[in-house]
């Protein structure tokens, strides 16, 4: 395989560790700077996963995962360059969870004045972001018990800013089932996840208190569930990828075992090319995402831009060069892809960068 930097339908978002692919997608997404920044903890998937949706709304600005610890150099160096950014700098910080005085202090060594959104626990803080955003009429509920199964909601979380928020698999809790009611308007609640995970005891206790539209989007797996939230639009269109047509859709491909790659590879969503997250093992596209591909693949019909594009987030040791080729393949507009080209985001490539081919 020769890497170059001109594939017409696959980037790679490398990265070795979390901090640096947060770098990485940091300076893609927001190369002309942001209106404020999110941080959240990286080993904490529940607080990172509600962060998401601050990424649309009010500031436009990414998410940064970090340490208790403090804030890693490589990290701190790419908020420092937002925060000099001229016209679009940024200003204000917002600390989701119990983070530690440490970043705080180092924010404001910044300049940047720091707000907090915190909660008892993690069920809380996403009732606090819930808040902090105005109970929106829209609300995501996924499971705070088995978090993969939630994490291709931060998609439509980053893409539309709506909040996500948590629920034990049989017990609706009382801060999530309080931002329920709270809602100005008429509310609907998409669950994700299966039974397994969400019972139908705990979906009654939310349609209960819904006055909108309680809807359900389930797989058999985390691949089949990626492809059926990528296919989902709600009746009234306002929710929803909706991606079922032949068209030049784009998609991220994450590897679902590092979570903190879902996180980051969401905020691919929010602005751009609006994608959606597809899941696969390091080595293999499954079955369901490989049919799905097809069917939406433009490739049959006359060939004219817009093509498919694929975002894969991580090094090789998340998505192998064989997976890797296997996306190209799938994604071929004429279905003869010689599999030797892939573009690698370079530090001065941004979303608009990307040719739409």
């Amino acid at each position: 395989m020769i890497l170059t930097l001109d594939s017409p339908n696959t980037t790679r978002i490398p990265g070795r560790t979390p901090f640096e692919i947060n770098v990485a997608v940091s300076q893609f997404v927001f190369g002309r700077g942001s209106h404020g920044i999110i941080l959240a903890d990286v080993n904490s998937p529940l607080d990172a996963l509600a962060s998401l949706a601050l990424t649309h709304h009010p500031f436009d600005g990414p998410i940064f995962l970090v340490a208790q610890a403090g804030i890693a150099p490589v990290l701190f160096d790419e908020i420092r360059r937002l925060a000099s950014a001229g016209a679009n700098s940024i200003t204000q910080a917002i600390l989701v969870g119990p983070l530690g005085q440490q970043i705080e202090d180092q924010l404001v060594s910044l300049g940047l004045r720091v707000t907090r959104i915190s909660g008892i626990n993690a069920y809380h803080t996403a009732a606090e972001l819930a808040r902090f955003l105005g109970y929106p009429s829209d609300m995501i509920l996924v499971s705070g018990q088995d978090p993969k199964s939630g994490l291709v909601a931060g998609a439509m979380a980053a893409h539309r800013g709506i909040p996500i928020v948590f629920t034990l698999k049989d017990t609706l809790p009382q801060e999530t089932a309080a931002v329920i009611k709270a809602a100005h308007e008429r509310v609907n609640v998409f669950i994700i996840g299966g039974r397994n995970v969400i019972s139908d005891e705990t979906e009654k206790a939310v349609r209960r208190l819904a006055d909108g539209t309680v809807s359900r989007i389930s797989g058999e797996d985390l691949f089949e569930l990626s492809v059926r939230f990528a296919k989902y639009k709600s009746a009234d269109g306002r929710f929803g990828f909706g991606k079922v047509t032949r068209h030049g859709h784009a998609f991220t491909f994450v590897n679902p075992g590092r979570w903190q790659d879902c996180i980051l590879g969401s905020m691919l969503a929010r602005s751009g090319k609006h994608a959606p997250i597809l899941f696969l093992t390091r080595d293999e596209i499954a079955p369901v995402t490989q049919s799905y591909l097809l069917e939406v693949n433009p490739a049959p019909a006359v060939p004219e831009p817009p093509y498919m594009h694929a975002f894969i987030i991580g090094d090789f040791q998340a998505v192998s060069p064989n997976a890797q080729l296997e996306i190209e393949n799938l994604m071929s507009i004429d279905k003869k892809s010689s599999n030797d080209t892939v573009h690698a985001v370079r530090p001065d490539d941004t979303f608009q960068s990307i040719p739409e081919h």
